[in-house]
């Protein structure tokens, strides 16, 4: 279990990377993010991993806690995050009053900042604490502080079979879809962008997995399978780099991908395309271990710089989360009175990024001794 733990918290620190740098509103770095390279992104990846491990965490072998005994820890993990959601709204509400005190009250602001010149800060608060509106990225813990509270009835239906979450996960995703089941936020009527319906089959798959690897149960190997992983991983960056300059209908696919949940690609949805393309993507890691890139996965150890990020994953999401909105303000500050260089605003951009980066390693401590495993609860778990 040691590897397993190891090599999940370092693609969770390469994810919380790429989170960061596709939150930058206004930035460059995002069009160089492995997010672009598929229907799936870091957000799918971090929720499949997170069923995984809190399946690792929590099954116990030959007999398995009952509920009521995972309510407890499970729950009480549930109001951690759910306190760390509430810091991440209050650190973000601050921000973003800050940024109406520099724009003025006739600057252009739109989005958040909109919505906190129209409603104040006590209604975004309360409305977003209620799990009513997102106020920055705060849809994120909102998803997993739900994901907590339902884990219980998962993780025993997985200990009676390792599979037995899927299915009535796979029945409310596909009901949810198909029915446009998705609330919008109460103040700006937009869509949840994390639905917890929708997500869910990710989560309850992650659940399954980690008792089958707790079971060790065999992974099929399968040549045939691997291929049409791959060849299904390469569907996308094939249709964006050379479809859709060609076919009109895949340009007015593409265009409206995100209105469609059967056949589009919709993230609010959870699309089957964005489903299978994170599970193409998991058993080509799982799979392919010696492959180029994957091995160096499973060959960091546990004081790698991704590997610490992934460990401490909720307090760097956190900061990296109220962290996104104040660069993506200074990087639209500097485009505005600094400069309009290409080359200068990227640099700048890179050197921001670099600080959170170091910021957040500082925040998440090495090993205590050598060989040490991740914790048995992973931080976003």
């Amino acid at each position: 279990m040691i590897e397993r733990r190891t090599t999940i918290d370092a693609i969770r620190g390469l994810c919380l990377v790429n989170i960061f740098v596709n939150h930058l509103d206004g930035g460059y770095l995002f069009h160089l993010s492995p997010s672009r390279l598929g229907f799936s992104d870091s957000s799918e990846v971090f929720v499949l991993l997170s069923g995984i491990s809190t399946s690792l965490a929590f099954s116990k072998r030959p007999h398995p806690v009952d509920v009521a005994g995972l309510v407890r820890p499970l729950w009480v993990r549930a109001m951690r995050l759910h306190t760390f959601n509430i810091a991440l709204i209050l650190a973000t509400l601050a921000l973003l009053a800050l940024i109406l005190e520099i724009r003025g009250p006739i600057g252009e602001v739109t989005g958040d900042a909109a919505l906190l010149r129209d409603h104040g800060p006590w209604t975004m608060f309360w409305h977003a604490v209620t799990f009513r509106q997102t106020v920055g990225y705060s849809s994120v813990l909102r998803l997993y502080v739900v994901l907590m509270l339902i884990a219980p009835v998962l993780l025993r239906l997985a200990a009676w079979r390792w599979w037995a979450p899927i299915p009535p996960a796979l029945i409310t995703w596909a009901i949810a879809g198909h029915f446009d089941l998705v609330l919008p936020n109460s103040l700006s009527g937009q869509p949840f962008a994390l639905t917890i319906l929708p997500w869910t089959l990710l989560f309850a798959t992650g659940i399954a997995l980690g008792r089958a690897m707790t079971l060790d149960v065999p992974l099929p190997h399968s040549g045939s399978a691997l291929a049409l992983s791959l060849a299904y991983l390469a569907t996308y960056p094939m249709l964006a780099a050379i479809v859709i300059r060609v076919s009109p209908d895949a340009l007015e696919w593409a265009e409206h991908r995100n209105a469609s949940f059967w056949f589009g690609a919709s993230k609010t949805y959870q699309s089957p395309l964005r489903f299978l393309h994170v599970m193409a993507l998991a058993y080509v890691v799982a799979a392919a271990p010696r492959a180029p890139l994957i091995r160096l996965l499973y060959r960091m150890g546990p004081d790698h710089p991704l590997s610490r990020l992934g460990r401490n994953s909720l307090l760097v999401f956190t900061v990296g989360a109220v962290a996104a909105v104040a660069v993506s303000e200074m990087l639209h500050l500097v485009r505005i009175h600094v400069t309009d260089v290409l080359a200068a605003r990227i640099a700048i951009e890179l050197a921001l990024t670099g600080i959170f980066i170091r910021a957040a390693l500082c925040l998440s401590p090495k090993a205590s001794r050598p060989g040490r495993s991740a914790p048995a609860v992973p931080a976003m778990a």
